[in-house]
């Protein structure tokens, strides 16, 4: 009777292996329970599905979250707190308002034939520059329109603020270079300052450029620590760190071009002006000779109106802060 029973089974699997092979071949096989096929007795050959310890896995049973799933929600929260938090060079777009101006400002600069009309155009300019904004093609345009008003200090000025956002303009650098050849008083420039020559990029990229690289640095190591969480490679967390380094390095150059945009230690002389000993009219002028438009140099103190600068080659003085463009 069992041999029986047996030969029952024997066939009905036959059957049913059958009955699969023909529906694969036909491509309409679809996934069928083996439960259905194998009514009586389990397949000896599969092993059971053993269950990893809780410690092991990314999340634990019944919603409990495990210390690596808690690493894991910490460095989404921080991906996403990147992704909200906008880089300081990050604007908005520019209202229609200041587009109307700025192509106002160019179309008086078109027309304009007198230093006056010049100065006009300048200060159309100069208006947008409020609450904050700063942009290279302003600063540019407002050069261009005081060079041709024959203010070469103020159009230095200009050009310097302009840079930052604009290094790898040639046209920016050739009218540079034409201010400071027909400035009278123009001076020798101060050499660079040490950290140029570690950041050598430091005058290749704007200062937008370096905020988003900034960015995209520390962006890039966060989503290789979170992917390292998973595969617990070494190699990925080293690229994570070199990663983090570069977003810090470049953090650095960003942050230096920012205090160079907003607190600027250099400035020039807008008109001739006599520079003295200490603050006030009554002492003694500093050089033999007044200054003339277009001489830079660097601040080294503020007092009220007046400022104490140092002029590369001449020494030191104090001048009023109305003759002078920062």
């Amino acid at each position: 009777m069992n041999r029986i029973v047996a030969k029952g089974r024997w066939v009905a699997r036959k059957i049913a292996a059958r009955e699969v092979a023909r529906r694969m071949a036909q491509g309409v096989a679809r996934s069928m329970p083996l439960k259905r096929l194998f009514t009586r007795a389990a397949p000896t050959t599969f092993e059971p599905h053993v269950a990893l310890p809780v410690a092991n896995r990314r999340y634990a049973v019944n919603g409990t979250l495990t210390p690596r799933s808690r690493a894991v929600q910490y460095v989404l929260a921080a991906l996403l707190m990147l992704l909200v938090i906008r880089s300081p060079a990050a604007r908005a777009a520019e209202p229609a308002s200041r587009e109307r101006t700025f192509l106002r400002a160019l179309e008086a600069f078109d027309i304009a034939r007198t230093p006056d009309e010049y100065r006009a155009s300048a200060a159309i300019l100069e208006s947008l520059l409020t609450d904050g904004f700063q942009n290279g093609a302003v600063y540019y345009n407002m050069g261009n329109a005081y060079m041709r008003a024959g203010d070469y200090g103020r159009a230095i000025a200009a050009y310097r603020h302009a840079r930052p956002y604009r290094p790898r303009d040639q046209y920016l650098d050739a009218n540079l270079r034409q201010a400071l050849s027909v400035a009278p008083g123009h001076l020798p420039e101060p050499p660079p300052p040490w950290w140029t020559h570690v950041l050598f990029w430091s005058g290749w990229l704007s200062f937008p450029e370096k905020a988003y690289a900034a960015f995209a640095g520390f962006f890039a190591a966060a989503l290789m620590a979170t992917f390292a969480l998973f595969v617990r490679q070494p190699r990925v967390y080293w690229l994570s760190a070199a990663c983090a380094v570069v977003g810090v390095v470049l953090s650095i150059d960003a942050g230096l071009a920012y205090s160079a945009l907003h607190w600027s230690h250099r400035a020039v002389v807008t008109s001739e002006a006599v520079a003295r000993k200490g603050i006030g009219k009554d002492y003694e002028p500093a050089f033999d000779q007044p200054l003339k438009d277009g001489a830079e140099f660097t601040i080294l103190s503020e007092n009220g109106d007046w400022i104490f600068g140092h002029f590369e080659g001449i020494g030191d003085g104090w001048l009023r802060r109305e003759q002078i463009a920062l």
